[in-house]
């Protein structure tokens, strides 16, 4: 959970580093930045993919603890 905060942080600040490029028509920094960012929205699919995945098989192996008498 952590590490998606931070990875949502970090897309945020690239967002406003590619607009102040635009700007500034810095197109070496916007291109430098724009690559950063499809590497952080990458690894975020990929972590909340992952989650997902862990998510759907916990109610399976959980559901025989609670049935127990």
């Amino acid at each position: 959970m952590k590490k998606k905060a931070e990875l949502l942080t970090k897309i945020s600040l690239l967002k406003r580093k590619i607009d102040q490029c635009l700007d500034e028509r810095d197109r070496e920094g916007f291109f430098q930045f724009s690559y950063e960012l499809k590497v952080c929205q990458r690894h975020l699919g990929t972590l909340v993919s992952n989650q997902e995945n862990r998510l759907k098989g916990r109610p399976e192996q959980n559901r025989d603890r609670f049935f127990h008498y």
